[in-house]
């Protein structure tokens, strides 16, 4: 491709973006077949024009550096959608572990008000734990996958999407590969004081 192609396609990409330079090549091409792989590309775009200061909000966790590692000096930002609601759901009532005391006093709320009620007191119980959990879960910042960044001359370079998974201790040296081999090309300033993996 030219470089005229690939700017076009990386402002395709970004739905017109200023930022479309910044984009790396696999991202852009994430980003434009999001529809085949269950991507929602508009919470993506959303969090992109968040870290760029196009949009003021984001219902997410802030961008964080990575701490550790292969990742160091990268950072991540979470992205948000449909395919995340259960996770941040199940995290606001800590159903993965043993509950919480809201988890408790909302099913001891809902028996008190609707208990004798066996038509009522399941859609009340099922309509508070995902409304309400949800909500209360967005001012906390909601959790999904990764836009992985680098910050260079105080502007963020976009290389790639991860997930929780890949960027634990133990996989963190394949998704630096992972990013080092989709955007090192482009953006080789980013990797120059990285090892080799």
């Amino acid at each position: 491709m030219s470089a005229d192609q690939v700017a076009k396609l990386k402002t395709e990409a970004v739905r017109g973006k200023p930022y479309a330079g910044r984009v790396s090549i696999v991202l852009a091409f994430r980003l434009l077949g999001a529809a085949d792989t269950g991507l929602d590309v508009w919470a993506i775009l959303d969090e992109l024009d968040h870290l760029e200061g196009i949009r003021p909000l984001s219902k997410t966790k802030d961008a964080k550096p990575f701490h550790r590692g292969a990742l160091i000096p990268f950072w991540h930002k979470h992205f948000s959608s449909a395919r995340h609601i259960v996770k941040n759901i199940g995290i606001r009532w800590n159903l993965g572990g043993n509950g919480n005391k809201d988890l408790d006093a909302l099913i001891e709320e809902v028996a008190r008000d609707y208990g004798d009620d066996p038509d009522i007191w399941p859609k009340v119980l099922v309509d508070r734990l995902i409304m309400e959990g949800y909500s209360d879960r967005t001012m906390y910042g909601l959790t999904g996958d990764w836009i992985v960044f680098g910050v260079h001359n105080d502007q963020n370079y976009y290389l790639d999407l991860a997930t929780h998974e890949e960027g634990t201790p133990q996989n963190a040296h394949k998704l630096f590969a992972k990013l080092k081999q989709g955007s090192a090309a482009e953006f080789p300033f980013l990797f120059d004081s990285q090892p080799d993996v």
